[in-house]
């Protein structure tokens, strides 16, 4: 194949870019004769050469260590291609127990992530759309190839921002034990992780076995001086200490007993009688992991026609345990459901029924639930080479998630309606005035007795799974020779099943718990896949063009749920002199719908809305609105492309850079419409007319607001690296620079208009989108030390907030810069020390308003502060 070793043997150091600054020209040598006959990301053609169209970046396993960080999804959460929100031990309402990565901001769901170039599983509380990286053990880590460009022609679904494959370690020989300890500045925040790894290997094959646990303990919101308090503008260009009208002392009908604790009612006064809340959650969330995981291959049989055949496996369990605790449950008497107070309830001063009212729960001790989830996977397969020297494999993957959440004195509505009611002599009454067997009445004007919570409260459980079992074939090879170069190809077959449900409790569903009712979801769909691609080289060792190819690769998945769906990708390859090299890429793309999408359920909702026709005269303003899922949903679709060139000059040694423009344009997205903007529509130009159901009359009977296929999404950007590596004997100096500008993302509504996200904070739900980010790492080695220091930048973005008045108060987020540095010494005796500080300087995450919590983005920026660890290695 290719004979070249400057700009495009590079691109493989560049590839291979994000690794340790330690050792880096070693193990860049190192790594590229290891690599000769692997797949690369994004490809299924097996190469001599790493080199590809695809911009590929790989962090290494020392480049992980260097982190400091126990968790992948944090890891992976740095790169400067992320944006939006994600999940992790840094979300606290809202939390699922599960870590995710986002790339290109494009939501997790269409970030595919693979193990061993293999599908993983999908995480969570069940019937989820993405991977779970807590599931995945840091020390069984190789390398993480992330391929930063859409890849459905090669592996079909999810691979629309790229694909983040997660290379185990192979053919391992020794043991060793690794114990690593942090905390942070503030003596919080604990991390404990623990790992052993063990191999051997024999003439045939080899086995490795590796087993460890993790803990990252809690930091409260309380413990950091800008998440202990709600944070509120005032409308007038300044802020105040806002809070919750449900307050311990309680809310009723505008009035208060106040903190003070008085007997006798007065009005409330916001914010001065608002709870303040924030102190009482989580800043970042307690999590205990473990895992047991191996593998192997072994040399099974040599013959004539399938060549030497090889058996492997991967073997993994992993359990991961997570909790959240938010603010003790706050009730919204009407406006929630419950019952007003009642005049006759024992404990009512007025003498007089009270329909809003509002008290915290604080008895209860806040609102606790546990994630507890059970990850299984196998992976048997066979691989050879038949005589004529194409290479062929097999696999058969299945993996199952199952996930536990618990929370204890959740309220049970009809309950809390019963001990508000009218009491007298500690017993709660009905309509008629009859004793209700077992209810204890509720004095929410003081302190609730733990006799009524137990009466009022029950422990929630809910359950979920994922499962999914492949099955496929792959062949590559040579299909001939001609004076330019080899033409290769791949092709293959795939069979997949995904399944999942979750379940909510029995109270959940019916609607009786404190919060929002949900649906039971189910559901099961299989895909065939039938794929090939074709590369030819075009030109090699000609005048300007020392090597030209293209690829084609394609790929056509018929689903059960929706029907068939093909995508085509292609790229190209061009070095026109020794120094440059030109790539490109053209991939269509899609993201078929979930199973919580299409088999989720739906739920009733009560709308405030007007009906711009006229034809409804009941003269209500809520309006019954079904939300939920749609067994009708078809896929997303869209193409991916980039166009990037490498540059390495002969006249600077251990120079190169590489800059990649990238666009992302998806259409038909599964959301929900606006239910107004139905109603608009229906009046103007008669769309959406259909989705209004009505009585005889005229007047609303329900609006279908269930996830459709609507809108676009589109966004571009440059990736720009550098990178850098001088051996000035005995030391070897290495940068390498990776940053990523953001031009347009770009949000279609279903009404037309188009709304940017690019340089600004959204919300919790959504996240933010900076325009630039970047990530340089310098460091020094010398034999058996080395020593690096990192900065990361986050551009600052704008934010708006609910009725402000974006002309006179300008919400703004300044640009967040961060510095880590580490270090590491091995000695003689087979023993290494490393550590480090993340934040040095003790960097507070900026000041946003109107968030869930904390005062700011907890997935983007370090709320923990300063962070020390240290790490130690045995190897023997």
């Amino acid at each position: 194949m290719y004979k070249k070793n400057t700009a495009l043997s590079v691109a493989v150091s560049l590839a291979l870019g994000s690794l340790s600054v330690a050792p880096i020209v070693a193990y860049a040598e190192e790594e590229v004769e290891k690599l000769q006959k692997m797949k690369v990301t994004g490809s299924r053609i097996s190469r001599v050469e790493m080199e590809e169209a695809e911009p590929v970046q790989v962090l290494s396993s020392d480049y992980i260590e260097n982190t400091g960080l126990v968790s992948l999804g944090d890891v992976l959460n740095q790169i400067p291609g992320v944006g939006g929100t994600v999940q992790s031990s840094s979300v606290n309402n809202g939390s699922d127990g599960a870590a995710t990565v986002n790339l290109r901001g494009l939501e997790a769901k269409r970030t595919l992530v693979l193990v061993n170039g293999r599908r993983m599983v999908n995480g969570g509380t069940g019937a989820n759309a993405s991977v779970d990286l807590n599931m995945i053990p840091t020390a069984m880590v190789e390398r993480i190839e992330v391929l930063k460009n859409g890849a459905s022609s090669v592996y079909g679904s999810d691979a629309v921002a790229g694909v983040v494959n997660i290379i185990t370690k192979q053919d391992y020989e020794g043991f060793e034990v690794n114990v690593k300890q942090g905390a942070t500045s503030k003596g919080d925040g604990q991390v404990t992780d623990v790992s052993v790894l063990a191999g051997s290997s024999s003439d045939r094959g080899n086995i490795t076995f590796s087993a460890g646990y993790s803990e990252e303990k809690k930091i409260m919101a309380g413990n950091r001086g800008f998440a202990n308090t709600d944070i509120q503008h005032d409308g007038q260009g300044g802020t105040y200490v806002g809070g919750s009208s449900a307050t311990p002392w309680g809310y009723y009908d505008g009035k208060t007993f106040g903190p003070e604790g008085s007997n006798s009612l007065r009005d409330f006064s916001a914010p001065d009688d608002l709870y303040n809340y924030a102190p009482d959650n989580y800043l970042k969330r307690p999590s205990e992991r473990m895992y047991l995981a191996t593998q192997g291959n072994y040399l099974v049989a040599e013959n004539d026609i399938l060549g030497p055949v090889t058996a492997s496996f991967e073997a993994l369990y992993s359990n991961s345990k997570s909790n959240y605790l938010l603010a003790a449950e706050p009730i919204f008497g009407a406006f929630q459901g419950y019952s007003p107070i009642s005049a006759d309830n024992e404990f009512n001063p007025t003498g007089a029924d009270i329909t809003d009212w509002r008290r915290r729960m604080v008895e209860t001790g806040g609102r606790n639930r546990s994630f507890e989830s059970d990850t299984a996977r196998f992976v048997f397969a066979l691989d050879g080479e038949f005589s004529n020297g194409w290479m062929w494999d097999t696999s058969f993957n299945w993996g199952k998630t199952k996930t536990n959440q618990l929370e204890s004195n959740v309220f049970m509505k009809d309950r809390v309606s019963n001990a508000v009611g009218a009491s007298a002599n500690g017993q709660c009454l009905d309509s008629a005035g009859t004793v209700i067997a077992g209810c204890v009445p509720m004095n929410v004007f003081g302190e609730v007795s733990q006799a009524a919570l137990d009466y009022a409260t029950f422990t929630r459980q809910d359950s979920g799974y994922n499962q999914q079992q492949i099955f496929d074939f792959n062949v590559t090879g040579d299909l001939f020779e001609h004076e330019m170069g080899t033409v290769a190809f791949a092709a293959g077959y795939q069979t997949r099943t995904e399944k999942g449900g979750s379940q909510p409790d029995a109270l959940v569903v019916l609607g009786n718990a404190s919060g929002n009712a949900e649906s039971p979801t189910e559901g099961s769909y299989s895909v065939d896949s039938f794929y090939g691609e074709l590369l030819i080289p075009i030109l090699s060792d000609v005048t300007l063009a020392d090597y030209l190819e293209a690829k084609v690769s394609a790929r056509h998945d018929k689903y059960s749920s929706f029907g068939g769906e093909t995508t085509m990708g292609y790229s190209f390859l061009y070095q026109p002199v020794e120094d440059v090299l030109f790539r490109g890429t053209y991939s269509e793309v899609f993201k078929a719908p979930s199973i919580a999408e299409l088999y989720g359920g739906s739920a009733e909702s009560a709308d405030v809305l007007t009906d711009p026709t006229g034809q409804d005269s009941s003269g209500r303003s809520q309006f019954p609105v079904f939300y939920g899922s749609n067994e009708e949903l078809k896929p997303e679709e869209g193409h991916t492309a980039s166009l990037g060139l490498v540059y390495s000059p002969s006249f600077v040694d251990g120079l190169s850079t590489t800059v990649d423009y990238w666009q992302i344009e998806l259409e038909n997205l599964i959301d929900n419409i606006d239910p107004q903007l139905m109603l608009d529509e229906c009046a103007t130009s008669g769309k959406y007319c259909d989705k209004i159901s009505r009585f005889a009359n005229g007047d609303i009977k329900s609006i279908d607001a269930r996830l459709t296929n609507v809108g676009k999404l589109k966004t571009d950007g440059l990736d720009v690296n550098l990178r850098y590596a001088y051996n000035f004997d005995p030391m070897v100096l290495s940068l390498n620079w990776e940053n990523t500008y953001v031009f347009n993302y770009d949000l279609t509504q279903s009404d037309g208009t188009v709304e940017e996200y690019n340089g600004k904070f959204i919300s919790d739900q959504i996240g933010l989108f900076s325009k630039f980010r970047s990530t340089l790492n310098v460091g020094l080695a010398q034999d058996a030390w080395r020593a690096n220091w990192t900065t990361r930048l986050i551009d600052g973005v704008d934010y708006e907030l609910p009725g402000s008045d974006k002309e006179t108060y300008d919400f703004s987020v300044p640009t967040v810069v961060y510095h880590d540095v580490s270090a590491a010494y091995a000695f003689d005796n087979g023993i290494t020390l490393s550590g480090g500080v993340n934040n040095l300087f003790d960097k507070e995450p900026p000041l946003i308003l109107d968030t869930i919590s904390a005062n700011t983005d907890t997935t983007t920026y370090d709320v923990g502060g300063r962070y020390f660890y240290a790490n130690l290695n045995f190897k023997f």
